[in-house]
């Protein structure tokens, strides 16, 4: 007489599949969300450093921020998310702009002077601005400047936009950069 698998026997093995195949997708999930969020630090502290070196090599910031502040132009937007219900006087929050020419500058530095002020290789654009709720989709600026398989389409610079991957979708999302205002003279 032949044996076989009964019924039962073969629910219990789809079930224990189906929770090995569970947890394996709740752990690759988690372990792409914090490999976006790596990258994410890891781009944000090659932006600042990139920034903080243009201003070290020119004695002023990049972008019309930099202008600016060289001029003496007061700088009027403050705080302008409230944080805790204050106001600080000392923060200016860059806009999308003010934030897009800066991080161009410095791209534009290290590409036309071959000044290497950041590693522009792993930087995340997107032709989409990434405003909050947007779904727009980025890729590396080598692939944007080269074009890809999917997309032989170039980007200039002029009309990338810089940030990072989201870490739950890997959506584009912008930089924020707040300025501190010095307050002691010198």
């Amino acid at each position: 007489m032949k044996k076989a698998f009964t019924l039962i026997e073969l629910m219990a093995v789809v079930a224990i599949i189906a929770v090995l195949l569970g947890i394996i997708t709740t752990a690759a999930s988690n372990s792409i969300k914090m490999a976006r969020s790596q990258k994410a630090k890891a781009l944000c502290a090659c932006v600042k450093q990139g920034i903080e070196t243009y201003h070290a090599q020119k004695d002023e910031w990049p972008g019309s921020i930099g202008k600016r502040i060289a001029a003496g132009t007061v700088l009027s937007r403050t705080n302008q998310e409230g944080v805790n219900n204050t106001t600080n006087n000392d923060k200016y929050i860059l806009d999308g702009t003010e934030v897009r020419d800066m991080i161009r500058e410095v791209v534009m530095e290290t590409i036309r002077n071959n000044n290497p002020l950041m590693d522009i290789s792993g930087l995340f654009v997107s032709r989409d601005q990434g405003e909050p709720g947007g779904r727009g989709h980025g890729l590396d600026f080598m692939d944007a400047v080269r074009g890809t398989k999917r997309s032989k389409k170039k980007m200039q610079v002029g009309e990338m936009y810089f940030g990072y991957p989201e870490t739950d979708h890997g959506y584009f999302r912008r930089f924020k950069i707040v300025y501190s205002v010095p307050t002691d003279s010198r």
